[in-house]
C-alpha cells in the first residue's frame, strides 16, 4: 500500500499547474503568477524539471501516469537499497528483510518533486558503498551529471552535497589519523574528492546559476518553513508510525553496538548526520531509512535468518505444484536458494495489490481527496462563476490553483519561501482570529472565503454579519461578502444555511448562560 500515491497532498496540484505552464508555453515562469497578494514576486525555479515531467505524464495518461512515475521512483529507491544491502550481506533473504524493515519508515508517497531527491540519494549512496566496500570506481564519473540533473529536479540537491562532504571528511580523517591497513588509497580518495567538487560545481548548471546555492537556506530556514509546515517539524512520537521509526533506530544502534565489527568514522558519522536530521524534521526520515538499511547490513553478518529462505528439501514431481515450481525456479540456480521464495513473495504481493488493493485504494484516495481538499466547494465556485479577491485556507491553495487558475488567483498556497515573513504572520493572525484579524483581513478587500468548517475565521465572519454562508458540505465552506455583486447567490443559498448557523449560535449562547 506504500506504493499508492497520496493525491490528497495539496502541493502536488500547484506543481502540476506549474508544469503545465512550462510545457504549454515552452518558458520558465520567473515570478509568482498564482496569487494576487504576491503577484510578480520573483521565485526560484528549484523544481522545474520535475514539474514538467509530472505534467507531461499527466497530459499523456492523466493521474494514472503521475501515479506510475511516483510508484516507479519509490520502487527504484527500494530496489537500489536492496542491492546495496545485498552486496554487503551476499544473501538475498537477509537483504530483502533489511530493506523492508527500514524502507517501511519512508511512509506513504506523495507525487511531488522531492521523490527525485530520494532516488538520487539512494543512487549516490550505492555508488559510495561500491567505492568504499567493493573498491569500485565505476560510475563515479557520472556523479557530476547526476548532480546537475538533481539540482534542476528538486532543491534537495544539497543533501547529496552533504552526503559527499560527510563521507569524504570521515574517510580523509580515517586515512590521516587512524593507522589501519584497510583504509582507502590516497589516490582513490583524491579522485573522489575531485569528483565531489565537480558535482558541486555542476549544480550551478541551472536557471539561476551559482545563486541557487543559497536557495536551500532561504527556502527552509529564512522563510520560516520549519515553524509553519508540519513536515519540516520534528516527529511526534505519540503516533504509531514515528514510534515504529524509533524502534528501527533503536535496532540499528543495538546491532551496531553488539556486532563483532565495530563502526569506523564513516559508518558512524554518516549514520548520525542523517538520523539526527530525521529527529529534526519529518521530511528527513526517508533519507535516514535509506542510510540505515545498508549500514545495518554491514553489521548483521552474524544473524542467522538465511535458513528462513532456504529452498525446500523436496521438489514436486507432478501436478500444478511441479509446474509452478519449475516456473518460479527457472533461471535462479545462479543466484542461490533464496530467490524462489522471494519470487513467490513478490508474485503474491503483486497479485494481491493488483486484484484487491488497487480498486479499493483508488476509491480510498478519491474519498481522501474530497475529505481533505475542497472538491465540492470548488465545484460550487466554478458552477456559479464566483470571482474576486479570495481568502483561502493555506493548505487549500495548491488545489485551488489547479482548479481555478488562470481565471482566479489565490490568497496563499504552499510555497511560503516566496512571501515576506510579515505576510505569513498576518495570514496566521487572520486564520486564527487573533487580536488584529480584522485589521489584516479587511485591508485585502476580500470578496469571498473558501475555508474548512473548523476555521476560527469562518465563525468570526459569520458572527460579524457581513459575510454569508452559501456552501457547506460538512467539511468545507464558501462565504460571500454581503454586497450587491453576490445578492442573487446569497438569496438563493444563504437563508437556510445561515438560519441553521444562527440557531446553533443561539443554542450555544443559551447553554453557556444556563451553565453560568
Amino acid at each position: 500500500m506504500l506504493l499508492f500515491p497520496k493525491f490528497e497532498d495539496p502541493d502536488f496540484y500547484w506543481h502540476l499547474k506549474t508544469g503545465e505552464l512550462i510545457v504549454t508555453t515552452a518558458q520558465l515562469p520567473w515570478h509568482d503568477v498564482f496569487t494576487y497578494t504576491n503577484s510578480g514576486h520573483s521565485w526560484v525555479l528549484s523544481e522545474w524539471l520535475s514539474q514538467a515531467i509530472f505534467y507531461f505524464l499527466y497530459q499523456q495518461a492523466g493521474l494514472t501516469g503521475v501515479a506510475a512515475i511516483t510508484a516507479l521512483v519509490y520502487t527504484l529507491c527500494w530496489f537500489i537499497t536492496y542491492k546495496t544491502c545485498q552486496e554487503q550481506l551476499e544473501d538475498e533473504g537477509k537483504a530483502i528483510l533489511v530493506a523492508m524493515l527500514f524502507c517501511a519508515t519512508m511512509g506513504a508517497i506523495a507525487p511531488r518533486p522531492h521523490i527525485f531527491t530520494f532516488l538520487f540519494f539512494a543512487i549516490l549512496l550505492h555508488q559510495l558503498f561500491m567505492f568504499k566496500y567493493r573498491a569500485s570506481d565505476r560510475g563515479l564519473i557520472f556523479i557530476p551529471l547526476m548532480m546537475a540533473i538533481w539540482a534542476n529536479a528538486h532543491g534537495g540537491f544539497f543533501i547529496g552535497l552533504v552526503l559527499l562532504a560527510v563521507f569524504l571528511v570521515a574517510e580523509w580523517s580515517h586515512h590521516l589519523l587512524v593507522d589501519n591497513v584497510g583504509h582507502i588509497e590516497t589516490r582513490r580518495l583524491k579522485k573522489l574528492s575531485l569528483i565531489a567538487v565537480a558535482g558541486f560545481l555542476a549544480t550551478a548548471i541551472n536557471p539561476h546559476g551559482w545563486q541557487y546555492w543559497l536557495y536551500p537556506y532561504h527556502a527552509i530556514v529564512s522563510s520560516g518553513d520549519t515553524q509553519f509546515i508540519s513536515e519540516w517539524q520534528s516527529p511526534s512520537f505519540h503516533k504509531p508510525f514515528f514510534q515504529y521509526f524509533l524502534v528501527v533506530v533503536f535496532l540499528f544502534f543495538m546491532n551496531m553496538i553488539y556486532a563483532r565489527k565495530k563502526p569506523d568514522l564513516t559508518e558512524l558519522g554518516v549514520s548520525l548526520v542523517f538520523i539526527g536530521g530525521a529527529f529534526f524534521s519529518v521530511r528527513n526520515i526517508p533519507l535516514a531509512a535509506l542510510v540505515m538499511a545498508p549500514f545495518f547490513s554491514i553489521f548483521c553478518h552474524d544473524l542467522s535468518l538465511a535458513r528462513i529462505f532456504k529452498q525446500p528439501d523436496y521438489t514436486p514431481k507432478s501436478g500444478f505444484s511441479a509446474f509452478a515450481h519449475r516456473i518460479m525456479t527457472a533461471g535462479n540456480k545462479q543466484v542461490g536458494g533464496s530467490a524462489p521464495l522471494a519470487n513467490w513473495l513478490l508474485l503474491i504481493a503483486s497479485l494481491f495489490s493488483i486484484l484487491l488493493l488497487y480498486p479499493s485504494r483508488k476509491e480510498h484516495n478519491s474519498m481522501a481527496v474530497s475529505r481533505i481538499l475542497p472538491v465540492a466547494a470548488t465545484d460550487f465556485v466554478i458552477k456559479h462563476n464566483i470571482s474576486g479577491n479570495m481568502f483561502n485556507t493555506y493548505h487549500y491553495g495548491g488545489y485551488l490553483i489547479y482548479r481555478l487558475y488562470p481565471r482566479q488567483q489565490v490568497f496563499i498556497y504552499g510555497r511560503t519561501d516566496i512571501y515576506p515573513k510579515p505576510f505569513i504572520t498576518e495570514y496566521r493572525e487572520m486564520y486564527r482570529g487573533g487580536s488584529n484579524w480584522k485589521q489584516y483581513f479587511y485591508k485585502h478587500n476580500i470578496d469571498y472565503v473558501l475555508c474548512e468548517n473548523l476555521s476560527p475565521l469562518r465563525q468570526l465572519l459569520l458572527n460579524n454579519g457581513d459575510f454569508k454562508l452559501v456552501f457547506d458540505d460538512g467539511k468545507h465552506s464558501v462565504l460571500l461578502k454581503d454586497t450587491a455583486k453576490y445578492q442573487q447567490l446569497i438569496k438563493q443559498y444563504a437563508p437556510g444555511l445561515n438560519s441553521t448557523h444562527d440557531m446553533g449560535s443561539i443554542a450555544l449562547s443559551s447553554s453557556n448562560e444556563s451553565e453560568g
